[in-house]
């Protein structure tokens, strides 16, 4: 009976001391992956619903320019005194209402039709032109977007990797320095060995927080990129990564850059053709149909019909001046096309070069990493049996963390070349594996 209350009065304090005491510490991370990190800086980014937004006002734009293609109906009622057709004058007024043989009250329809407007047709392709192309702009800007957030995470790898290549030293030295002061001791080691392993010690320590401060910048910025929790996550090692995990991706093989450039150079073509073709007879059909109180000189009907070809013939050279107008700026699309496309080109050769270049220094990076272990392994033991002197051993720690850190800078310069290159060539982060 006394035990059970005791387990009682235990149960009841662990119960206490849950809803009281927080769990400092506690908190689990989870380590964030390269193509969640896009995905999230997608979501979050203002630019690219800005952008989104803007897309969606060409894709309407597009159907108020087809609205050309279709007949315009208004309705009117009007009622007059004095003058016959006095209420001609009123701005929209058309078809039977407007007629100047009647007075009085009147009611009407008026259906207009463009039957052949070849200028409509050019408006129309226009307006779709820029809708393509304002969906490569989105595309674009979502490889703007992405590239920041590769270039921001694969940083925050490289300074992980740095700090845990430093604290990975600071544990071996730390380690070495007990049997270090163990031999200083006995006697068996002067004490200047004591101290050259301490200064070590202490300048790895020192590299360590200035890398671990840096990583959670790092974070931080991530953070704001991605819209996570501060310090709910965090980024892999370079050691999880191969350094060829972006390469050979499925894309497009179009680059946003100058689809976009391609697209809004044919909508300036089209404008061009719109202008020239505003010189050309358009063929119109219109209708009316209503009730008209009182008509003078004829008899009163309830509709009229008529069918006419209206061409331009002076306007003041307006049309003249907005075509060429429109091919100056045709003109400079084009050139446009061309300065994009050199520009991904000199990318392309860029990335390339960076590629080929990492790729051949982790050839070498992991060879030397090989050595590197075995040294200090060879080292260390050769000190403990009184066989090599300790400066063999710090040189050799140094020589290891050394090629830990560039593999870890080469590594993530390579990531970068390779995703960099993948998205302004078309790719999306849906394609990433």
């Amino acid at each position: 009976m006394r035990t059970q209350i005791h387990l009682k009065f235990i149960l009841v304090l662990f119960g206490i001391l849950i809803g009281v005491v927080p769990f400092q510490g506690w908190t689990q991370t989870t380590e964030l992956g390269l193509k969640q990190a896009l995905q999230l800086a997608e979501q979050n980014s203002p630019s690219l619903r800005a952008s989104a937004f803007r897309e969606n006002e060409a894709k309407e734009l597009t159907g108020a320019a087809d609205a050309g293609f279709f007949p315009t109906l208004d309705a009117a009622a009007v009622d007059s005194s004095g003058f016959p057709g006095s209420a001609s004058g009123l701005d929209g007024f058309l078809g039977l209402v407007a007629s100047p043989y009647r007075k009085g009250a009147a009611a009407d329809a008026f259906a207009k039709w463009d039957l052949l407007d070849l200028s409509q047709w050019h408006r129309s392709a226009a307006a779709h032109d820029e809708y393509q192309a304002s969906r490569e702009r989105t595309q674009f800007q979502a490889a703007v977007v992405d590239q920041q957030a590769l270039e921001i995470y694969l940083e925050t790898v490289r300074l992980r990797g740095n700090r845990d290549a430093w604290q990975h030293l600071a544990d071996e030295l730390t380690d070495i320095k007990n049997t270090v002061d163990h031999f200083v001791r006995n006697g068996q080691y002067s004490e200047v060995q004591g101290l050259l392993i301490q200064d070590q010690l202490s300048n790895a320590q020192l590299e360590e927080d200035d890398f671990d401060r840096q990583y959670q910048a790092g974070l931080s910025r991530l953070s704001l990129l991605t819209g996570m929790v501060d310090k709910s996550f965090s980024c892999p090692a370079p050691a999880e990564f191969t350094g060829g995990e972006l390469a050979n991706l499925p894309n497009s093989g179009t680059s946003p850059l100058v689809s976009q450039a391609v697209l809004e150079a044919k909508a300036a073509q089209e404008t061009v053709s719109k202008y020239s073709t505003e010189n050309l007879p358009k063929l119109e059909v219109a209708g009316s149909a209503g009730f008209m109180d009182e008509t003078r000189l004829e008899p009163s009907q309830d509709y009229s019909v008529f069918v006419g070809v209206t061409m331009p013939v002076f306007e003041g050279f307006r049309i003249d001046a907005e075509e060429k107008g429109a091919q100056a700026e045709a003109q400079a699309r084009e050139s446009d096309v061309a300065a994009d496309q050199l520009a991904l080109n000199d990318l392309n050769v860029g990335y390339s070069e960076t590629i080929q270049e990492a790729q051949a220094e982790l050839t070498i990076l992991s060879q030397e990493e090989e050595r590197a272990v075995k040294a200090v392994a060879l080292a260390k033991q050769r000190y403990l049996n009184f066989l090599g002197p300790l400066s063999d051993l710090q040189q050799a720690l140094k020589d290891s963390v050394g090629v830990e850190t560039q593999t870890a800078d080469v590594k993530t310069r390579l990531l970068l070349a390779e995703g960099s290159q993948y998205l302004v060539n078309g790719g999306t982060v849906a394609e990433m594996k």
